[in-house]
């Protein structure tokens, strides 16, 4: 229950963050909200809505197709109808798959295709508002304000963003990816999509996971499938946080075993090495790496993670990729027992 003035304090954040999305808008023809259907964006849109009315706000939520979880298209949908605001879909399967031909790339495929469609079919007079805040490298790196793009939560962190949600009572509706961030498949694809094989893999793998998930009852803080390896051989490894029953387990293990296009599983359940492969220009930028492990990576997997960095000499490899991985014994396993030590002496 919040206190009196927490309550106090979270009132004047909105009012000013309101009254600041209003004085920007007041520059432009209309006004255009990334949707989502994920909290941020979800509070983005309350808060235009808010400051601006109704009718003259519009969500705008990018398709990627079979990329895009059918819960999110669900939450977009109910979110829409419960604001009464209008809405427009447009399609981005091709720009999304485009970007990731090079490698993982969030921020890219934010600003080519999401951000770059929905200006390409609004034009230049509208004011695109997004949900970026400091959870997110955007946030982090990113500007508040920048040709005709704005972010209201650019300073907010995701604790901040939750806190203002509950107070202002608007709905949350969760995927069942990850608590903090989720929406698209091809966040977990850790290599370029060369071919369907890639993107078939994440996509059917992702979908079954969280369909059987929800068909079960099963509430994850983090479930999904990461799909890493060569060029030619994809490995899926299945982070799920709290751990399933058995006999969940056993069935979510069969059936991913049997998507044609993946050709390894394996549960991560202990400490993880990531070995990966990053072009010229992120391999010596030490912040990018940093980012890319501590802020893109880790927050996906059930247990801590390292990455081992290699250069890579692929031309086409715009980002990085995760080629392999090693499985790191604990502290507590790295003990000799008293047996062995005894046979040592």
């Amino acid at each position: 229950m919040m206190l009196d003035k927490e309550r106090s304090s979270l009132f004047k954040l909105f009012s000013s963050v309101k009254e600041e999305l209003k004085n920007v808008a007041s520059s432009f023809e209309k006004v255009v909200v990334a949707f989502s259907g994920g909290v941020d964006s979800t509070l983005a849109l309350f808060i235009a809505i808010c400051a601006l009315g109704r009718e003259k706000v519009i969500a705008c939520t990018v398709d990627w197709g079979k990329y895009l979880p059918s819960q999110a298209r669900r939450n977009v949908e109910a979110l829409v109808r419960e604001f009464g605001v209008k809405q427009v879909w447009i399609d981005g399967e091709k720009d999304i798959v485009s970007v990731a031909r090079g490698g993982p790339a969030c921020n890219r495929c934010t600003r080519k295709a999401k951000l770059g469609k929905i200006r390409a079919h609004f034009g230049e007079k509208v004011l695109i508002v997004g949900g970026f805040n400091r959870s997110d490298s955007w946030g982090m790196r990113g500007i508040k304000f920048f040709n005709g793009t704005f972010s209201p939560l650019f300073q907010f962190d995701k604790t901040t963003i939750l806190k203002l949600a509950h107070f202002l009572e608007i709905p949350i509706l969760r995927i069942g990816e990850n608590e903090q961030r989720e929406g698209c498949f091809l966040k977990h694809l850790l290599k370029p999509l060369a071919s369907d094989f890639h993107g078939s893999a994440v996509a059917k793998s992702n979908a079954y996971l969280l369909n059987t998930l929800e068909r079960s009852n099963f509430h994850a803080r983090i479930a999904n499938v990461k799909i890493i390896g060569t060029l030619r051989k994809n490995i899926a490894l299945v982070n799920l946080s709290p751990s399933p029953p058995p006999t969940l387990r056993k069935t979510l293990d069969a059936n991913l075993r049997a998507i044609s296009e993946v050709d390894e599983i394996f549960w991560v359940e202990k400490p993880l090495t990531l070995v990966a492969r990053a072009n010229p220009g992120q391999y010596n930028n030490a912040e990018a790496l940093y980012w890319i492990e501590r802020g893109k990576l880790q927050p996906d997997f059930v247990v801590p993670i390292t990455v081992r960095w290699l250069p890579s000499t692929n031309r086409r490899l715009n980002t990085f990729q995760v080629v392999d991985f090693e499985e790191r014994r604990s502290s507590y396993e790295q003990q000799p027992t008293e047996a062995a030590v005894s046979i040592l002496l």
